[in-house]
């Protein structure tokens, strides 16, 4: 009867704390950066692991698209919906390192910012201040990780999920600061509506180019951060750690690479990226991610199933564990510690 009460109760505390706080607190992060206004619940669940597969489509549209309401939202058109000042039809989409610029004419304006009005909203307060939850909670991570690669603190968790996910800050940030919302589908609101583009000057246009570039660079490099210091942290040799973190950040590297050239070259529908065959790739890239991430929030909480799942090789050097305990001050070892290779000390250490 004992037991079977203690197992009860191991099981209600597992349920009330199944992942770690700051997991759940990312999770908004996901949601931000992936934002659409389709109106179907699963092309905006598909376009989020789209995201999730591929950082850089979300971040070419959070950094380089603009903060004004009427070229965030006409840049979920397709090409048909666009025109040049002697109306010609455009057989691409005019964004990124084919940026134009929208037509200065105020008739034109006047009649854009007619069915803008209709697709965008302010965001509220409450809707700000919440976008700012997984900031938070991305930030102290990066603060985490970096000082536990110093020595200057010892965290209980490994906090490699916000690090993995900080490359969605400045998404949080622009929905924070900025608010503007496209709540509605612009190939359903402005049905025959063209939308006039003009050419940009060449300082703009070199400008446009070079940011586009400088993101893609930073969507492939930037991930592999999360695995230096993921190597470097206590303790040092943990290398199923560093491998995990690494098939993340192959996966995006690879798939950043694809949305870049693709982006160079795009077509006429954002939607069918390299003619749907990317979209279908980054779709099942960002489940895929999805579910190692989970794995990763229950081996962040649970360090004893790295040895659980993945066998002997992931219990660290001897040599290293007991430089990280002179380093980080005693560390009682319990033999739970010394069966899982976690925490392995001498024969000649005493046990509790």
């Amino acid at each position: 009867m004992e037991q079977e009460k203690s197992s009860i109760a191991q099981l209600i505390n597992v349920l009330l704390d199944p992942i770690p706080q700051y997991v759940t607190g990312c999770l908004p992060a996901l949601l931000i950066i992936g934002e659409s206004p389709m109106n179907s619940f699963t092309k905006k669940l598909a376009w989020m692991l789209i995201c999730l597969g591929c950082p850089f489509v979300g971040l070419i549209f959070n950094l380089n698209i603009g903060s004004e309401p009427e070229s965030r939202c006409i840049y979920w058109l397709q090409a048909d919906f666009f025109t040049d000042v002697s109306g010609n039809s455009l057989n691409y989409r005019p964004f990124g390192v084919r940026s134009l610029t929208l037509s200065k004419n105020q008739k034109h304006k006047r009649t854009l910012m007619t069915y803008v009005d209709r697709c965008t909203a302010k965001a509220s307060v409450l809707e700000r201040l919440s976008s700012l939850l997984p900031a938070y909670y991305i930030i102290v991570g990066i603060l985490a990780g970096i000082s536990m690669v110093t020595e200057s603190v010892v965290c209980d968790e490994w906090p490699f999920i916000p690090l993995l996910l900080s490359w969605t800050i400045p998404a949080i940030l622009r929905r924070g600061i900025v608010g503007n919302l496209i709540v509605k589908d612009p190939n359903v609101e402005f049905k025959l509506q063209k939308v006039v583009m003009d050419q940009p000057n060449d300082d703009d246009r070199y400008h446009k180019r070079c940011t586009v570039a400088l993101t893609a660079l930073a969507s492939i490099i930037y991930p592999w951060i999360t695995v230096v210091l993921a190597y470097y942290s206590p303790p040092i040799g943990f290398f199923c750690r560093s491998k995990f973190i690494t098939v993340i950040c192959s996966i995006w590297t690879f798939n950043n690479l694809l949305g870049f050239l693709c982006h160079c070259y795009e077509g006429k529908n954002l939607f069918d990226l390299g003619k749907g065959m990317l979209r279908v790739l980054f779709f099942i890239s960002g489940f895929i991610v999805a579910i190692l991430l989970f794995v990763l929030s229950l081996l962040a909480k649970n360090n004893e199933w790295w040895v659980g799942l993945f066998g002997d090789s992931c219990g660290a050097p001897i040599s290293e564990q007991i430089r990280d305990d002179h380093r980080f001050g005693s560390k009682v070892i319990t033999p739970q510690d010394k069966q899982t290779r976690l925490i392995t000390a001498p024969e000649d250490m005493t046990y509790t």
